[in-house]
């Protein structure tokens, strides 16, 4: 990421996040924007941060995937309990 057009967002970024943990800072508020500005930076350059675009894509899908599997598991056993509920009390 030191690289490309890229570099100086990165910088920064990086810099703030050392600078937050340096002082006991909660990070995502001291750097609310930096992350956002080197993603805006990315997609202009797209050409070049491409497999990393694609990589952060990617991690974004499972991390949804494995959120739709929770909570699909919490639903059926939910639903499980109530059934056995009602099974108990003669429903």
């Amino acid at each position: 990421m030191k690289g490309g057009s890229c570099k100086e967002s990165f910088v920064a970024w990086e810099n703030c996040v050392e600078e937050a943990e340096k002082n006991k800072e909660d990070v995502v508020d001291k750097c609310l924007e930096a992350p956002g500005t080197l993603r805006k930076c990315m997609d202009a350059h797209a050409d070049y941060y491409e497999p990393i675009l694609r990589a952060k894509k990617a991690a974004q899908d499972e991390v949804v995937k494995e959120l739709e599997k929770e909570k699909e598991s919490k639903e059926s056993n939910q639903q499980k309990k109530v059934e056995s509920n009602e099974n108990a009390t003669g429903n």
